[in-house]
């Protein structure tokens, strides 16, 4: 997206609502990597499949994550269905205690398989130059962040400022999720921007909560142009589904760090009126 659009959905926030997976960490292959090694342990015997059968229980063809998010299903019960769709996709039988032997399997190799971007540092230490909160929101589990924060050394810088589907018991998109993480952040929903990978999650639930969003499309998702709308969308911003509103696109996060890191003498004009930077309140004043 432009810069200067980039610039309007950031000027003033004093709180970044980062997801996490796939956002700051690249769960994907995290989870492919440790998701061939448990199925392995489940199905010794197919050694051509285990890649493909931890890519299909990532991709969660029958969404039962969603519904695990919504607070509708236990943890336990989503990932015995996920197991039990690849089971079936693939032609091979649940052995006893499936979940059990797959985590058992999975748990170490997951926390070997843990990145960060490389556009997470320079992200982090731009809000701190700006001094701007960083608050995490996710819909895994607090034993599931946790042991992705502790593998990376980022567990306590984000102490006390995580939700998690277990702090209330359901996750994105109800709109309580996002007000916790601004109230942990100490920010006020309209003065914080959610930034994240998923549209659904991290941009339109964000936005009907009352917070700006950024959509990170790191794989180039949405088209060049949305035509399927009067007004098409330039580049860097995309129209979501029916009245919804167009949100802000960018393929990485050093575009935001880019913007974060413009000395306010070059920024946006402030809001008449406001004592504060374009990034919040003058530093004598935290």
């Amino acid at each position: 997206m432009t810069e200067r659009a980039l610039e309007r959905a950031l000027s003033g926030i004093r709180a970044l609502v980062l997801d996490v997976d796939d956002t700051m960490l690249d769960t994907r292959a995290a989870m492919t990597e440790a998701g061939t090694h448990a199925a392995r342990a489940l199905w010794p015997d197919r050694a051509d499949g285990h890649h493909h059968m931890a890519v299909r229980y990532y991709e969660d063809p029958g969404r039962w994550f969603h519904r695990y998010a919504a607070g509708e299903i236990t943890i336990e019960r989503m990932r015995l269905e996920r197991l039990g769709d690849v089971a079936r996709a693939f032609g091979v039988h649940l052995p006893e205690d499936p979940v059990e032997r797959y985590l058992a399997a999975y748990w170490p190799a997951f926390r070997r398989a843990q990145r960060l971007f490389d556009d997470v540092p320079g992200l982090l230490a731009a809000t701190d130059a700006a001094g701007i909160e960083v608050a995490l929101l996710t819909n895994s589990t607090t034993a599931d962040t946790s042991l992705k924060l502790e593998a990376l050394g980022l567990a306590a810088r984000f102490a006390e400022r995580v939700v998690t589907t277990d702090t209330l018991g359901f996750g994105k998109p109800d709109p309580r999720v996002y007000h916790e993480v601004c109230r942990l952040a100490g920010a006020d929903p309209a003065m914080s921007v959610c930034v994240g990978d998923s549209l659904e999650w991290d941009v339109l639930g964000a936005i009907r909560a009352g917070l700006r969003a950024v959509w990170l499309d790191r794989a180039g998702t949405a088209p060049a142009v949305d035509s399927a709308s009067p007004g098409a969308s330039p580049r860097g911003t995309h129209r979501g589904p029916a009245s919804t509103p167009t949100v802000a696109r960018v393929s990485s996060l050093a575009e935001i760090t880019g913007v974060l890191a413009v000395p306010a003498v070059t920024a946006v004009t402030a809001v008449p009126g406001d004592p504060g930077s374009r990034f919040g309140a003058a530093a004598g004043d935290r």
